[in-house]
């Protein structure tokens, strides 16, 4: 029988009267529904729903009188704006699961909404979690207007693997207790100083990937993973303070960096399998001697995603009172994926002279938005001759995509160099702005298809051009620009 019909959703009764039943209970449904003989005693029903976040959990209860109280053992807790009712309806609603909670563990603990009034809920939630072994905590306060205030008795903890904090303020103890199984920490808008982040790299031996975005009052951040036997992943977004990046971590596979070039120094040449680097530009020079410096410490990346800021730093130069190229190699490297930037001045022979350094290249991926190639006194004077008279060929070049392609003289330049270089290519695909400014029809695109398969040095390239929309091709980048 179908239980009243309720104005909004209440742990002890939830809506009834429904029109559909949802996937999820349908699926539910086949396995435990009320229609079906289960056998499985309640103790052991009660540990399979208890895996369930808590609002799937009271959702099951429809199912059968049988899974009603389910919720009460119930190891994620996860609460959000997505239950029904007004701001202290809500508060309540996660009171009530907690203080009714008998369930021996607490596996996950998730908050998101605007903490505001509700510090002392918040607080009871962390310490209850904290009692039943809490592995993962995940606070996002970022709809407030001010950072939660997180003492730091509820991050020193022993059982905690996973902790992710948004908008938070903590201070890190110097004498960190706990903590020693974590390996995956994210802090996005938690500011929090090179001595606390030392003592968390220091402390926490298990750290496995470490994720910080717009987090400011680091000035230097020293990973010294020397000790950390696991650690594989580092990303650093927006952190607008740091001013230099210090990296002693023999482990490390991946960095994934967004903002202002700053100073990246390596203790060691790293095994990284892959790095992205999408650089803003600065409206002042590009920091050459920055970029420079971090080059030998990622010469064994196999994945490269970066923006043209990165190339522009490695063009030819006075270097040691010589106008001449840097030299670098960058052997293992097998995709590279270019981001152009409006304000920089990278051009083709930017590119050309940094993929001759990287002689395992296969997939070229160029992303050219809403850039346009300016070509003024320095190419005339410096390198339009190097790049007519240019002997190098790609012979591990198979793949070549260019997005936002807009048949402009320069880009059409870009592509002839590349298909009379990449003796063995086998695809190159030209995907119109996703803007809709640059539209092709059939006749279009075959006179085009003329002309550049008479650029090709490798016969059976095929050539591709389509609409933004339509780009059905399996060739695609690992990376994206951003990562969060």
């Amino acid at each position: 029988m179908a239980a009243p019909k309720r104005d909004s959703q209440t742990l002890s009764q939830p809506p009834q009267k429904r029109t559909k039943r949802s996937h999820d209970h349908h699926h539910l449904g086949h396995v435990v529904g009320a229609n079906y003989n289960i056998n499985l005693p309640d103790d052991v029903l009660d540990r399979i729903f208890s895996f369930l976040p808590v609002k799937k959990a009271v959702q099951v209860g429809v199912l059968s009188t049988r899974f009603r109280n389910t919720w009460v053992f119930n190891r994620n807790l996860f609460f959000d704006r997505d239950f029904s009712g007004s701001r202290s309806e809500f508060f309540e609603i996660i009171k009530r699961v907690f203080n009714s909670h008998v369930g021996s563990t607490i596996k996950s603990l998730r908050l998101s909404f605007d903490p505001s009034g509700a510090e002392s809920v918040i607080e009871r939630c962390i310490e209850i979690s904290i009692e039943k072994g809490v592995e993962e905590i995940d606070l996002d306060f970022y709809q407030s207007w001010k950072p939660f205030k997180l003492s730091s008795q509820y991050i020193d903890v022993e059982s905690i693997k996973i902790l992710k904090l948004i908008f938070c303020e903590v201070d890190i103890p110097p004498n960190l207790q706990g903590l020693r199984f974590l390996h995956t920490l994210e802090l996005r808008k938690v500011d929090l100083t090179t001595i606390a982040m030392e003592t968390l790299f220091r402390h926490c031996l298990l750290l496995e990937s470490l994720e910080l975005w717009q987090c400011n009052e680091i000035r230097c951040l020293n990973v010294f993973g020397r000790n950390l036997k696991r650690f594989k992943v580092l990303k650093l977004g927006h952190c607008t303070d740091i001013m230099r990046i210090y990296v002693e971590a023999p482990t490390l596979h991946s960095i994934y960096y967004t903002g202002t070039v700053v100073s990246f120094e390596f203790a060691e040449v790293l095994q990284l399998d892959e790095v992205l680097l999408n650089f803003i530009p600065s409206k002042s020079f590009t920091q050459a001697c920055a970029i420079e410096t971090m080059v030998s410490g990622l010469s064994h990346v196999s994945v490269l995603t970066t923006t043209s800021v990165f190339l522009e730093g490695l063009t030819r130069r006075i270097r040691d009172a010589t106008f001449r190229d840097m030299e670098f190699c960058f052997w293992n490297l097998k995709e590279f994926h270019l981001y152009m930037e409006g304000t920089t001045y990278c051009n083709v022979f930017d590119i050309a002279a940094f993929l001759k350094n990287c002689p395992c290249i296969e997939k070229l991926f160029i992303d050219l938005n809403e850039f346009s190639f300016e070509w003024g006194f320095y190419w005339e004077l410096h390198q339009r001759e190097i790049l007519e008279n240019f002997q190098h060929f790609f012979t591990n070049l198979k793949f070549i995509k260019v997005e936002a392609f807009k048949f402009e003289m320069r880009e059409l330049q870009l592509v002839k160099f590349f298909l009379g270089k990449a003796v063995f290519l086998e695809a190159l695909v030209l995907v119109t702005p996703s803007n809709g400014r640059t539209k092709f029809n059939t006749p279009d695109a075959l006179i085009y298809d003329q002309f550049l398969c008479s650029w090709r040095a490798s016969p059976k390239a095929s050539i591709f051009i389509c609409d933004h929309s339509s780009d059905r091709t399996s060739l695609h980048p690992k990376h994206s620009k951003y990562w969060f």
